[in-house]
C-alpha cells in the first residue's frame, strides 16, 4: 500500500524503546543528546516575535526565491559573518522553508530517480532519508580517524560511478567536528569539475568553530584562527552550493527559515537558478511573515552565538577535564560544531554503553552506530545543555566508565 521510500515509523530502536519505557515510569534523565537551542536556557532572542508583526507580512506577493529585501539582508549578512574571496550576491540566494527543504530542492534540481549522491561517514543520518524521499540514493564517503578526522579524497574518487551527480560535505562536521580546509576544500572542487559533479557544504555550524584552541582542532589552519571557508564564496570555478539556516545560526528553529547560496560558475549559477526558481514556485513554502521579519532576526542573533560559543567551549573544557583521567575513554579532537565524541576501548558495542549509561546513571548519549560509526565503540554528546546539567550528566558519565570493563584499554 504504502511507498518504499517511507521507513515504518513503528520501528523502535532498543534505547528509543528504554528512554520511553523511563519516561513512562516517570524516572528521571539527564539528557546529554538535547540541541534544540530554545530549550536549554540561552540568551532569548529580542524582539523574535515582534519582527513578524511587520505589516508587509499581512500581504502576499511572492517571490520564489524568497522577498528581495529578505535576500539582501542575508548576504551583508553573510558578507560580515563569513569573510571570503568573493562577496555573496542576493540574487545567488534562494530562500526556504529549512535547510532541510533546501537539500530536498537540490536533490531535485540535480537528480534523476536511481541517481547517486555522496555523503559523509560518520555523518547525520537525515541525508539517507532526505535522499530517498527523492528516489535518489545516498553513497556514503569515510571521514578517517587518525590523529584527527581527514577527507581522503581517494576514497570519495572511488565512489563517484556514471549515477553520482553531488558530493556534499558538512563543515563543520556533525558529530565528529571535521572541518573543511582550504586545500580540501580546493581538491575537492577539482575531482567534482573532472567527474562533472556539483559539491554542496552544508555550513550551518560554521559560525561555531573552536578556533584557537590547538588541542581541540583538527587542522592546523583553523588552529591559527584561519575560519572555515564558505565554500560558494572561494572562487568563480566549478559548481558549488553553500547551504546554511536560521536553527543553528540565529538559535530559531521555531521559525523555519533556510537558505542556499549558489556559486561557482556564471553559466551554472544562471541554469540552476532558474531551474531552482521552478522548483520553489512550485511550494511557495516560506510564510511572507518570516521573510519580512529575517532582517531583525539576523540582526538580533550576535548576543546568541557569543552566549553559545562560550557554553561550547565551556562544556567541552568539563568533558575533557573529566576524562583526562586514565581509561575514562578519548575525547576525540573537534574543529567545531555541537557534539564531542568519545572513543572508548572496545569491550562492548556502543549500543550496550548507551544502555548501560541509562539505566544505571538516568544519563542519556547517542551510541555512535547512529551516525554510522565503526571501527570501535563510540558515543556521542551535545555540549549544548546547561552547564550545570552537563556537569551533572559528565560527572555520572565518568563514574560508569570508572565501573566499565576496560579490555587493557585498547580501543
Amino acid at each position: 500500500m504504502f511507498s518504499r521510500r517511507v521507513p515504518d515509523p513503528a520501528h523502535r530502536n532498543p534505547l528509543a524503546r528504554a528512554v520511553s519505557r523511563r519516561r513512562r515510569l516517570g524516572a528521571p534523565i539527564l539528557d546529554l543528546t538535547l540541541a534544540n537551542p530554545t530549550q536549554v536556557g540561552l540568551v532569548s532572542h529580542p524582539g523574535v516575535l515582534a519582527a513578524l508583526t511587520d505589516p508587509a507580512g499581512a500581504t502576499y506577493a511572492p517571490d520564489p526565491c524568497g522577498d528581495a529585501g529578505a535576500r539582501v539582508a542575508l548576504a551583508r549578512d553573510l558578507a560580515r559573518r563569513r569573510p571570503a574571496k568573493l562577496k555573496p550576491r542576493p540574487q545567488d540566494l534562494v530562500l526556504a522553508a529549512s535547510t532541510s527543504e533546501a537539500y530536498s530542492w537540490l536533490f531535485k534540481l540535480l537528480c534523476d530517480p536511481g541517481d547517486e549522491i555522496l555523503v559523509p561517514a560518520p555523518g547525520y543520518p537525515l541525508f539517507a532519508h532526505l535522499a530517498a524521499l527523492e528516489g535518489v540514493t545516498a553513497v556514503t564517503y569515510p571521514l578517517a580517524l587518525q590523529d584527527r578526522w581527514r577527507l581522503d579524497l581517494e576514497d570519495v574518487a572511488v565512489r563517484v560511478t556514471s549515477r553520482t551527480r553531488a558530493v556534499v560535505v558538512v563543515s563543520p562536521h556533525n558529530p565528529t567536528g571535521w572541518t573543511l580546509s582550504n586545500g580540501e576544500a580546493a581538491a575537492l572542487m577539482k575531482l567534482a569539475a573532472a567527474r562533472n559533479l556539483v559539491v554542496i557544504s552544508d555550513e550551518v555550524f560554521a559560525d561555531f568553530q573552536f578556533t584557537g584552541h590547538r588541542d581541540w582542532c583538527s587542522l592546523p589552519e583553523q588552529a591559527a584562527g584561519k575560519p572555515a571557508p564558505c565554500l560558494a564564496l572561494a572562487g568563480r570555478g566549478g559548481r558549488r552550493v553553500s547551504l546554511g539556516g536560521l536553527s543553528k545560526e540565529a538559535g530559531l528553529p521555531q521559525m523555519k527559515v533556510g537558505w542556499l547560496l549558489l556559486g561557482g560558475e556564471a553559466r551554472w549559477r544562471r541554469e540552476a537558478l532558474a531551474r531552482l526558481e521552478l522548483i520553489a514556485d512550485t511550494y511557495l513554502s516560506l510564510a511572507t511573515p518570516q521573510q519580512k521579519a529575517l532582517p531583525a532576526w539576523l540582526r538580533g542573533a550576535r548576543p546568541y552565538r557569543r552566549e553559545l560559543r562560550r557554553r561550547l567551549t565551556e562544556n567541552r573544557r568539563v568533558l575533557a577535564r573529566a576524562l583526562s583521567r586514565k581509561n575514562r575513554g578519548e575525547l576525540l579532537s573537534s574543529a567545531g560544531g555541537w557534539s564531542a565524541v568519545i572513543r572508548l576501548p572496545m569491550v562492548r558495542d556502543d549500543q550496550e554503553d548507551a544502555l548501560a549509561l541509562l539505566r544505571e546513571e538516568g544519563v542519556l548519549v547517542h551510541p555512535g552506530y547512529y551516525y554510522d560509526f565503526t571501527g570501535g565503540t563510540f558515543l556521542v554528546l551535545s555540549l549544548l545543555p546547561r552547564p550545570g546539567d552537563f556537569a551533572e550528566g559528565v560527572a555520572r558519565l565518568a563514574a560508569y566508565l570508572d565501573r566499565r570493563p576496560q579490555g587493557g584499554g585498547k580501543f
